[in-house]
This record gives C-alpha cells, sequence and structure tokens, in this order.
C-alpha cells in the first residue's frame, strides 16, 4: 500500500512542476515589443523529470505537458507537443547515462534536448504559418532556457532531496 501512495505522490508532484513551470513560462517580462523571453521551464522540468522519474515522464505525460504548454501559451497548437514528444523520444537512449552522471554532463545532455525542442517547434511554426518565425528571439529564448537548468535542476533537487538518481534495469 505503501508503493500506491508513493507513486501518487510523485505523479502529483511531477503534474505540480510541471503546472508552475508553465504557469512561469505565462510571465513575460515587460509587454509589446521591449518585452524579454522568458525562459521556458517546462523544457527544463520535463528533461529533469526524464532523468528523474522515467516511469511518470513517459511519453504520454510529455504530450500533455506540451499541449498544456501550447494551449497556455497561445502558441500554434501542435507544434510545441510535437517538438517536446519528438525531442524526448530522441533523447531517450541518453537520459539512462545522464542519469547517474554530475551537473555538467546533464547541462550538456539538456543543451541537446533544448535545442532539439527550439528547432523543431521553430520549423514546424514556420511551416504552420507559412513564413519564417524570427530566429532572434528563438535563439534569445533557447539561450535563456538552457542558462536556467543548473539553477532549477539544482534547486529541485534540494528542495526534494533528490541525490543522484541509480541506473535501473528495465
Amino acid at each position: 500500500m505503501k508503493a500506491v501512495w508513493s507513486s501518487i505522490w510523485a505523479l502529483a508532484l511531477v503534474l505540480v512542476t510541471c503546472g508552475v513551470a508553465i504557469v512561469l513560462t505565462n510571465i513575460a517580462m515587460g509587454v509589446g515589443p521591449n518585452s524579454t523571453p522568458w525562459p521556458r521551464f517546462s523544457v527544463i522540468v520535463v528533461f529533469f523529470w526524464m532523468l528523474h522519474r522515467p516511469e511518470i515522464m513517459a511519453v504520454p505525460m510529455v504530450f500533455a505537458v506540451g499541449l498544456a504548454q501550447d494551449l497556455v501559451l497561445g502558441d500554434i497548437p501542435g507544434a510545441g507537443v510535437l517538438a517536446l514528444v519528438l525531442a524526448s523520444m530522441m533523447m531517450m537512449r541518453w537520459t539512462v547515462a545522464l542519469r547517474t552522471m554530475p551537473l555538467v554532463w546533464r547541462w550538456i545532455g539538456f543543451a541537446g534536448f533544448a535545442a532539439l525542442v527550439f528547432a523543431l517547434e521553430w520549423v514546424l511554426t514556420a511551416a504552420a504559418r507559412l513564413m519564417l518565425p524570427p530566429l532572434e528571439l528563438v535563439l534569445v529564448q533557447g539561450g535563456m532556457t538552457f542558462l536556467m537548468y543548473p539553477v532549477i535542476s539544482v534547486a529541485m533537487r534540494q528542495i526534494l532531496r533528490i541525490g543522484r538518481t541509480p541506473t535501473r534495469s528495465l
């Protein structure tokens, strides 16, 4: 019975952190042309949970987070979902190795994951709108997201008391 409650607690924790990340991503710094792109905290949280709770952050959960992100942020529904799902599927094999590595290596892994997400979303948005979105904004937002990963990762590991996740055999 304790395992059931612990898995329910873990699922609730993942859902709450993903929801908070999506809401934080929606907060803009400034309004109009002077607004600053804000990091995509949801990309950080998805990658974090892919490393530490891969059984919960599987493709259906990544899909749900991506859809919620698209709907809340007002993006083209489907572009962010597809980008997040495809990037997570491509990174699945590397997350097993990254779980036990130091922060620097996880950060490098996150760089690849974030680059995939932002590049795929940019291409899919361009295809949907039949015009090229501004690349500068994507690069700035991607860079800010990349720089925020260690801060969010360390904070979540400290708050949630998550140590290095041991490799589990499947």
